[in-house]
């Protein structure tokens, strides 16, 4: 501070101010408050710098670094404390000063938690260091930080404070460390390099009956080769073989600079069974503890510690909680991101080299778990890498053969075979799969079926089920719509082969599907909660899977439905082309019509025949049949066409053709051809013709005779309704008769 500045902050001051000591006291304060922030600038970019440069190369600081960095971090916390306790005494002086004290201590305060969050950043960066040397710097590094959160470095006032949320991490609130919290930080960090030691351990542990030479492979694929016989063993493996040459490429972060993949593994885990990965992790455990009780007896409390000859030592206890807790979380950790590994963090992982590969490795690792002891806590994380490694081959799978399926709809539809379609096959494999895969989670370990929940991987179900749900409805779509493009063309024989080939091959898959309720179960209070969402979530999508396949089973109903729709304006289009000019129907002639007319057997074969060549359904046949001739009346009468009587003769004799042709077509069956031929429609055309020979007012003679006929066998066949006259079929018979032309006069004069 200038001497300026000073004599105008005199010239306010109270005359009490004038004394020596004050004068001297307060510049001095703020002196050694602004070295001090400097220096906690200065040491938090240099922590800042070597937090960058130990994440970049582990080896490039040594431990003289970490140390100064130690030091000095514990003189700043000393000067902090003398500084504050001065300015505490000094609060009560003229409002100047005290103004200006209150914003130097602010700075400070601000300066020390930034200062803390970094020391906590370095701890948590060198925190998986094994050298004992290293561990004491890190408890000294915990020290100092916990000294610095019992000091008030909390610049934020009671009241409301605006600030700029640029950095959210920054306003998180700091808690002091302990010794659980560092087991935490080491499990964290140490979790990858922990994955890499696991898959060594059961690489080792994995004896193949027929080895193959990793030579014979390229960048990590390998070929299945061998004859059915050993396909099972060569299946399994190769699989572990390729997996082998895969782990190649897999780089811990504790083996850098190693140029060779055969040094690389030997220096990298020198594991050779699981019980040994355990006991290593139980070392770390005890080392830390060890150290923690030397250099931070605080962070353990008193009910951990004992003092015998006047020396304090860790109880058992206590020790034994350190490594069952440190256990608990280092292997939930490596459980956490252990399939990740196995499957992407790899140069060439195996999740995109081998397609089958996942499925064959869950396969092993499951009779691995069963066949040998494995502790519980590595039980479960291979347990998590089995289910992750099975989900992660049913959406592989589920993803190849869906997308197969859905891109080979928009190809030619005319693709058929004897089992149906293209798509449809493709769709079919598609449930085989999904209902293999559900019910596998139906049995768990030596259940067939009506496992207990808390058995059964029904995380994994609920991917398998909600996918199968997605792939039955898209398919049902798929139908419907395709069906209604075929059906436009009126290419009926693919359309029947979608509807009865194709949907029936998906029943068929659908109906192996096994699902059972465990509604029952539910109500136990044994179950946990986890397992009893899953298990509801479950039957949520249990009962959509139902639906759908229940709308599925509807699908050919709708179908036909739709194809009734089309059919008729199929029968419209053809009538327009062919049908004959309203003059034809008024001609006059006193001779009768020989044969019926010429548009009648091309309309039948373009519409109806085609049905009956690819399906011998009495049902579909006789709708078709009844469309078209419905269809026939319909175009009559909405173009109001008149007859004449000639006319109304050749359109009866062209009603009555429909018959000859059922009777004459040789691909119907009998029984098919029976059903058509009693087909009331035909009757109410014949009333049609017949209404039209007929004047207005006339009735109806209800008391014709009928011809005698005989059945097969030769007797006598019921009459049934054929007793009632063709007229009765109309419904709107004074609406027919107005379409009877009316006759021509011709008058003749004479003289």
């Amino acid at each position: 501070m200038d001497s300026n500045y000073r004599a105008n902050i005199g010239k306010w001051l109270t005359p009490r101010l004038s004394d020596a000591t004050f004068r001297v006291g307060q510049p001095r304060w703020f002196d050694d408050a602004s070295r001090l922030a400097e220096r906690t600038s200065d040491l938090a970019e240099r922590i800042t710098l070597v937090i960058r440069d130990t994440i970049t190369d582990p080896r490039s600081c040594d431990t003289e670094v970490y140390k100064g960095i130690a030091n000095d971090l514990r003189e700043i916390v000393k000067e902090y404390e003398s500084i504050g306790a001065a300015a505490s005494k000094n609060f009560d002086s003229h409002p100047i000063y005290a103004y200006k004290m209150r914003n130097f201590s602010a700075v400070l305060k601000r300066k020390m938690k930034v200062l803390a969050k970094l020391v906590r950043n370095l701890i948590d960066t060198i925190v998986d260091r094994d050298a004992d040397e290293m561990i004491e710097i890190i408890f000294r590094l915990v020290n100092v930080y916990n000294d610095i959160l019992d000091q008030d470095i909390n610049a934020l006032k009671s009241s409301t404070n605006v600030y700029r949320n640029d950095c959210p991490y920054m306003l998180e609130p700091l808690k002091k460390m302990s010794v659980t919290r560092i087991l935490q930080m080491l499990a964290k960090n140490r979790a990858e390099e922990s994955c890499h030691e696991l898959i060594e351990c059961l690489l080792a542990r994995y004896e193949p009956r027929k080895r193959t030479d990793p030579s014979s492979t390229t960048s990590g694929d390998a070929e299945v080769v061998g004859t059915d016989a050993d396909a099972g063993d060569a299946s399994e493996d190769s699989s572990i073989e390729i997996y082998r040459t895969l782990t190649r490429h897999l780089t811990p972060p504790t083996c850098e600079n190693v140029s060779s993949t055969r040094n690389e593994s030997e220096t990298c885990s020198n594991l050779e069974s699981v019980q040994q990965l355990v006991d290593a992790q139980n070392e770390q455990a005890l080392r830390l503890v060890n150290v923690a009780q030397i250099v931070s007896p605080k962070l353990l409390g008193n009910d951990a510690l004992k003092i015998i000859n006047d020396e304090t030592t860790l109880r058992s206890s206590a020790m034994r909680r350190a490594k069952n807790y440190y256990r608990e979380i280092a292997w939930a950790a490596l459980s956490a991101i252990l399939d990740h590994v196995v499957l992407w963090w790899s140069p060439e992982a195996l999740a995109t080299r081998h397609s089958h590969g996942a499925r064959q490795l869950e396969d092993w690792l499951s009779q691995f778990v069963q066949r040998n002891r494995v502790p519980q806590t590595v039980r479960s994380a291979l347990q998590n890498l089995c289910d992750a490694l099975g989900y992660h081959a049913t959406i592989t799978e589920w993803d190849h053969l869906f997308r197969s399926s859905y891109t080979s709809s928009f190809e030619c539809q005319s693709k058929t075979s004897t089992e149906g379609t293209d798509t449809g096959q493709k769709f079919g494999e598609l449930f085989r799969s999904l209902v293999e895969s559900s019910n596998e989670c139906e049995a768990g370990g030596e259940w067939v079926i009506g496992a207990p929940l808390t058995e059964l991987p029904l995380s994994e179900q609920i991917v398998v089920l909600h996918r199968l749900d997605h792939s039955i409805h898209t398919a049902r779509l798929w139908i419907v719509q395709e069906a209604k493009i075929i059906a436009h063309t009126w290419e009926l024989d693919v359309f029947f082969f979608l509807i009865k080939r194709d949907v029936a091959n998906f029943l068929e898959k659908l109906s192996y599907l096994k699902l059972a309720d465990h509604g029952n179960a539910l109500s136990s209070d044994s179950i946990s909660v986890q397992v009893y969402v899953c298990a509801k979530m479950r039957a949520k999508i249990v009962s959509e899977v139902n639906v759908n396949v229940n709308l599925l089973r509807k699908c050919p109903a709708k179908c036909i439905e739709i194809l009734a729709k089309i059919c008729r304006i199929v029968s419209l289009a053809n009538l327009h082309m062919c049908f004959p000019r309203t003059s034809h129907w008024r001609k006059e002639s006193d001779v009768g019509p020989i044969a019926a007319s010429l548009y009648v057997e091309p309309y039948f074969e373009r519409v109806l025949l085609p049905v009956l060549e690819v399906v011998q359904d009495p049902e579909t046949s006789n709708m078709i049949l009844k469309i078209m001739c419905e269809a026939w009346l319909d175009y009559i009468y909405s173009h109001r066409i008149k007859f004449s009587e000639h006319g109304a003769l050749q359109l009866l004799a062209d009603f009555a053709y429909v018959s000859k042709w059922v009777e004459n077509c040789t691909m119907i069956s009998q029984n098919v051809r029976s059903q058509l031929l009693k087909n009331e429609v035909l009757r109410r055309c014949e009333g049609v013709g017949r209404l039209l020979l007929r004047h207005p007012g006339e009735a109806i003679s209800m008391r014709k005779r009928l011809a005698r006929r005989t059945n097969e066998r030769g007797s006598p066949e019921s009459p049934g309704l054929e007793r009632m006259p063709a007229e009765m079929y109309v419904p709107n018979q004074e609406q027919w008769l107005e379409l009877r032309a009316s006759k021509k006069f011709n008058f003749c004069c004479t003289e």
